[in-house]
């Protein structure tokens, strides 16, 4: 087994100086309008696609291809500098990818991750529905529930989340829910 090291790999060293570069040219300049605004930054989510930023083959280079595990967190520094808001808006959607790939099988992963970005032409976005207001993220203590009705052959989810990143405005939701509260 390799030795943990902090040192960065030339390519991280240029995902690091790319990134930035985004940042201060475009998130920085733009962080307290869309601050002030409190509303998606659309416009630089598109840039953000334009370059390959904003994509499910982004977040699954930075996180899949990386053995030392440090390239997201480059990535998420560097955005988040430029602007903590505009940085969860370029990132946010990674939450529900990462859902779904924890959960999914491959073939629902293959289908649903790349519906959470979308593409340069045409934005999406994903939210990840776990929180709930009196467990927070206790998933022992969550209470929503997941139904299944066999007669229209559909689940029904029944409970409350919030601080759901995206939430109201996301193409798909990945809601954590019960379904057998038997098994805790």
């Amino acid at each position: 087994m390799a030795e943990f090291s902090l040192q960065l790999s030339e390519d991280q060293i240029q995902l690091q100086k790319w990134v930035h570069d985004f940042a201060e040219e475009v998130i920085r300049p733009a962080g307290a309008e869309w601050d002030r605004r409190e509303e998606t930054p659309w416009p630089i989510l598109e840039e953000a696609a334009k370059i390959g930023l904003y994509g499910w083959e982004f977040l699954a280079e930075i996180m899949m291809n990386d053995k030392s595990g440090l390239s997201s967190p480059v990535a998420m520094e560097e955005l988040f500098w430029g602007d903590a808001g505009i940085g969860m808006a370029i990132m946010g959607s990674g939450l529900a990818a990462a859902g779904i790939a924890a959960a999914g099988t491959p073939e629902q992963v293959m289908e649903w991750v790349p519906l959470c970005y979308g593409t340069a032409d045409d934005i999406k976005l994903g939210a990840f529905a776990a929180s709930e207001p009196d467990a927070g993220s206790d998933v022992a203590a969550y209470r929503t529930r997941a139904v299944y009705e066999e007669a229209t052959d559909t689940w029904v989810l029944n409970g409350t989340k919030t601080w759901i990143t995206n939430g109201g405005i996301a193409d798909i939701h990945v809601v954590v829910a019960v379904v057998d509260p038997k098994l805790g």
